[in-house]
């Protein structure tokens, strides 16, 4: 088994030292979180992607793709009314899409809790096809780039959105495009009222769980 981990560990340190301990310790690839490499990730070019993507395998190392993907700036968000910010939103994550696949990355992991909240006087149905809506766009682009969209349901301390891998199921069946899956993360897994529906849910994806 070859393992991974993710960069935010890392928040001290330079790129390439994080690399150097990485390798040193034994593992095969690292995930990478966009706030950590540049203050607004809008500013980060493909060319500084490929740049990352060989400096990564300069030590041995594998970029498999990103994570906490809407932390910056922090008024991205997917579910909101606003079809300003929606919009945005849908051009920032095809923005990462590019990104992502000029690093080698295959797999953009979408959990952004507070990019995804409801607030009380917002009708649920209406946000949860709102927030299709804008994951699709960017479905589409990660399509074209052999990126997937791992949607990510996380536990009810960090989002009121997407707590459950049957409601994360059903937001991928309105997404409709074959880049957009179920991704189950073991810590969220564990909010779960029914452990039985959890592992039928991964039964039907086919996608990894993730430990973090």
């Amino acid at each position: 088994m070859r393992y991974a981990i993710c960069n935010e560990t890392y928040q001290k340190e330079s790129f390439d030292a994080m690399c150097a301990d990485v390798a040193a310790a034994g593992y095969a690839g690292i995930e990478l979180a966009p706030f950590t490499l540049a203050e607004d990730p809008r500013d980060l070019t493909l060319a500084d992607a490929l740049s990352l993507c060989e400096r990564a395998r300069r030590h041995g190392l594998e970029i498999l793709g990103l994570h906490w993907l809407l932390t910056k700036p922090s008024w991205f968000h997917i579910t909101t009314p606003d079809a300003v910010q929606r919009r945005e939103t849908a051009r920032f994550g095809r923005h990462l899409v590019r990104l992502c696949a000029a690093m080698g990355g295959k797999i953009m992991v979408w959990g952004s809790p507070k990019a995804r909240n409801l607030l009380p006087e917002w009708n649920y149905d209406e946000a949860f096809a709102r927030a299709a809506d804008c994951v699709r766009e960017v479905a589409v682009e990660a399509g074209r780039h052999g990126v997937t969209l791992a949607m990510e349901p996380l536990g009810r301390k960090e989002t009121n959105f997407l707590n459950t891998a049957a409601e994360t199921i059903r937001f991928c069946q309105l997404v409709d495009h074959p880049a957009c899956k179920l991704h189950l993360d073991v810590k969220a897994m564990s909010d779960e009222s029914s452990p039985s529906r959890t592992s039928s849910a991964r039964a039907r994806t086919g996608l990894s769980i993730s430990t973090q």
